[in-house]
């Protein structure tokens, strides 16, 4: 086929990727997303944008990160509440329920995140994002309501006489009478449905939103921009909105568990762990903090959707045939690479996972996410519940290890900053790599302290390469993610965005499988290989298929873009 691009339909989408000739670097490598008003497919610097005012564009970021912080401190609130309410229904007998959720959750992400995706690029934008903010808080606050429930349901039980609990049977302190069951699944439910929620909803501000809003910025580049300057502009935007949006997420993860554990304080009678009911209140709170989530995101989405014109581009283009993407297939020959994909508004949720794997895999960014995916296997090797219950086996203090997990925590955070100033200095292939091998050598620091006899300096190596292994992780999440705004073009980056959330599911629920298996803390090494082993794969797929080849992957040169 000609090494050019074809014009858009109502009906089919083509996007072609071509590393035969580099004299059209931008309409035919695809170094970045594509628009979707244009009348053909060009990149989101020549495209020709609506202009605004600056004002306008810095108004919509900050409604943007106000809406992220709601998501996120509401989500991350609730994540924090359910361990502790689940671990109560068993009157912290056993930890079966927090496992079965987890699993529970992260299989419903991994079987349907690329459908949630194709919803993304099927639909309205606006219409989407209100489903994913209206669905996920509603099943949150119904699943508090279950919790309650549930709990109330634990303090009849308490204070019923012996005759009454004898009659009542339960199994490692877990109620199984028949209402307390459905409750029980009715929890795991609700809460797996908001987590693929959550997962959508993220896909659809970074991968697509964002992406659209940086069209926005190109003519804020002074003087009379040439295209390397509005390039460049766009990817400086780019750069801060992902740095922001991390930073916000980072910030979450500490606080809002404080915040939760402050509440949970005052709801406390003080008479012991043993009376779950005392989490009532909290449980009520949580849901009372999601429906005002639900309204401020939902007000703050749909300021931004009006004041963004090009976010209602995609809408006005599927409107006369509901053309949407749904069946898709890869050719390939010698360089050149063509993704087509087609179908019917009706069909947009009938992606199959085989399906989207075709189409994820057909990008020449994939190997990039593959490797941020392979990461997900290490849920060991950080200060979680995990290495948490490790470190008191082998007699650390819980202050002590309360300190260090703010210090990992404040890594992470730290990292945020790191990136911003290598995105200065070098282009983002090249972050890349740094991180994911500062990630995989911190990594070796803590996978030797196991083997280390000397306690003090196993306990420094083990600290230390997780503390300083936050900021490799960061910086290499944050360098994929826009690699891959950047590279997927506009009528799949839903639909990859999705995969991408599956398959990092996946190698999550890979890591809990492992430690179905693995419950005596003498084997921690074992699970600790799992992790050090997804990292090595991980900066050893990124190395050959994506640094290596930088420059076939991606042919227009990078330090001309930085300039």
């Amino acid at each position: 086929m000609p090494n050019m691009t074809q014009g858009l339909k109502h009906d089919d989408i083509i996007y072609s990727t071509s590393t035969s000739d580099s004299s059209l670097p931008d309409e035919s490598t695809g170094l970045l997303p594509l628009q979707e008003g244009s009348d053909s497919v060009t990149s989101l610097a020549t495209a020709t944008s609506t202009i605004m005012s600056s004002s306008t564009l810095q108004s919509a970021r900050r409604l943007l990160y106000v809406s992220h912080f709601f998501n996120q401190f509401s989500e991350c609130t609730w994540q924090f509440c359910l361990v502790l309410f689940l671990a109560a229904f068993s009157n912290y007998q056993s930890l079966i329920l927090v496992t079965s959720y987890g699993l529970v959750s992260y299989s419903f992400v991994c079987a349907f995140g690329s459908t949630a995706g194709r919803f993304v690029d099927c639909a309205n934008r606006l219409q989407v994002a209100r489903q994913f903010i209206g669905f996920e808080n509603c099943a949150v606050v119904l699943a508090t309501i279950l919790c309650y429930m549930l709990l109330s349901k634990k303090e009849l039980l308490q204070s019923s006489t012996e005759v009454q609990k004898e009659s009542l049977s339960d199994w490692k302190g877990i109620p199984t009478d028949p209402s307390s069951v459905l409750l029980l699944v009715g929890i795991h439910l609700l809460g797996s449905i908001a987590a693929l929620l959550d997962s959508g909803f993220r896909v659809a501000v970074e991968r697509d939103w964002i992406v659209v809003m940086s069209s926005c910025s190109i003519h804020l580049a002074s003087g009379n921009p040439s295209l390397e300057d509005e390039l460049a502009a766009q990817k400086v935007w780019l750069s801060d909105t992902n740095v922001n949006m991390r930073q916000i997420d980072l910030s979450c993860k500490v606080a809002a568990p404080a915040v939760a554990g402050f509440f949970i304080a005052f709801f406390d009678d003080g008479s012991g762990r043993d009376h779950g009911y005392d989490l009532r209140g909290a449980a009520l709170l949580v849901g009372g903090l999601n429906a005002i989530s639900l309204a401020v995101e939902w007000i703050c989405t749909r300021k931004i959707y009006y004041d963004i014109p090009d976010l209602a581009l995609k809408a006005e283009k599927s409107n006369d045939e509901d053309a949407t993407l749904v069946e898709s297939h890869t050719k390939s020959g010698g360089n050149n690479t063509e993704v087509c994909v087609q179908g019917r508004g009706r069909r947009c949720l009938g992606m199959t996972i085989p399906n989207g794997l075709e189409v994820y895999f057909s990008q020449p960014i994939c190997w990039a996410g593959v490797s941020l995916a392979l990461l997900y296997l290490n849920v060991v090797l950080t200060f979680g519940g995990i290495m948490t219950a490790y470190l008191v086996w082998r007699g650390m203090n819980m202050e002590t290890i309360g300190t260090w997990r703010g210090v990992s925590s404040a890594a992470g955070l730290a990292g945020t900053f790191v990136y911003h100033l290598m995105a200065k200095t070098t282009d983002l292939v090249n972050i890349g790599m740094v991180s994911v091998v500062l990630q995989f050598l911190c990594l070796t620091s803590c996978y030797v302290s196991l083997y280390v006899d000397n306690d003090s300096i196993s306990y420094a190596l083990l600290i230390a390469g997780v503390c300083f292994s936050r900021i490799g992780l960061w910086v290499f999440d944050i360098a994929v993610t826009q690699l891959m705004q950047e590279h997927v073009p506009a009528p799949i980056r839903g639909l990859v965005g999705g995969v991408q959330q599956s398959l990092n599911a996946f190698f999550t629920l890979v890591a809990y499988s492992v430690g179905l298996f693995i419950s005596d803390p003498k084997d921690f090494y074992i699970y600790a290989s799992t992790a050090y082993a997804g990292v090595a794969l991980a900066a050893l797929f990124y190395a050959r298929n994506v640094y290596v080849k930088k420059s076939t992957l991606f042919p227009t040169k990078f330090d001309d873009l930085q300039n």
